[in-house]
């Protein structure tokens, strides 16, 4: 579990010093410092869970803080030390921020905190949330349009060999050939391609999903699957007249010996 760090940012030394301690006593891990400018500094190569600053700050203002922090670090959850109400606060930041009054007690200070803490929790837990399921919907939906790209056509013939997309059937001289998903998925690819040369890259890509692999990665795993295929669907896997090896460009499907 994280383990959140404060950034305290207070010009006025005794209040610097009085909010730090009190922040401390309650058990949370602080950083206080005099300038917005420091605080930039930090928010730069260091990450915290909670800005805790004033607004009115010399130099740099904390409003000018409150938008430089949220741009270094989005997760970022705001405390603001104010005399102002908490919507002049929020207009004044152009972001979402919880105002606590400078004339504070200690209670009331980490109560402030522990809801600013819990509130960025259950923000960035949300943000996971929503994160996964927009990859579980986006893999349904690339898993849909592959379904429909193999379906949305009649059966294929290529030669001696017939495929038919919506029923996942494989057959050469009407004899049923059982084939994996994978294999299918394979052959069907390059029976729409038929006569063409697709490089193992194509296939590793296109057919089996691998984005990211390099060509000879590509070349060994595209390998493997059509030795497979040629054990099942050849008359004589060691001299392949179906799908037949280009050297140097790839693989291509063809009629083979037509009846």
């Amino acid at each position: 579990m994280e383990d959140p760090r404060l950034l305290l940012v207070e010009d006025e030394p005794n209040t610097r010093m009085r909010l730090e301690a009190q922040l401390q006593q309650a058990d949370f891990r602080v950083t206080a410092v005099a300038s917005a400018e420091q605080a930039l500094v930090l928010l730069q190569t260091e990450r915290f869970a909670l800005l805790i600053t004033g607004l009115q700050l010399q130099n740099l203002n904390g409003v000018a803080l409150l938008v430089t922090a949220r741009t270094l670090d989005p997760d970022l959850e705001v405390l603001v030390l104010t005399g102002l109400t908490h919507e002049s606060v929020c207009a004044a930041a152009n972001d979402e921020a919880t105002a606590l009054q400078q004339a504070t007690n200690a209670g009331e200070l980490e109560a402030r905190v522990q809801a600013a803490l819990e509130h960025r929790r259950e923000r960035l837990e949300r943000g996971r949330f929503f994160q996964k399921l927009s990859t579980h919907l986006h893999r349904i939906m690339e898993a849909e349009a592959t379904a429909y790209r193999n379906t949305s056509a009649g059966p294929v013939r290529v030669g001696r060999l017939e495929l038919d997309p919506l029923r996942h059937h494989v057959s050469i001289d009407r004899r049923a050939v059982p084939l994996s998903r994978g294999e299918f998925d394979l052959l069907l690819y390059m029976a729409r391609r038929n006569n063409q040369v697709l490089s193992a890259e194509i296939l590793a890509r296109e057919v089996l999903q691998y984005a990211a692999c390099s060509p000879t990665e590509a070349r060994e795993l595209v390998k493997a699957r059509i030795h497979r295929l040629r054990q099942k669907i050849e008359t004589d896997p060691h001299a392949p007249a179906m799908i037949v090896s280009i050297r140097g460009a790839g693989y291509m499907l063809t009629g083979g010996n037509e009846a």
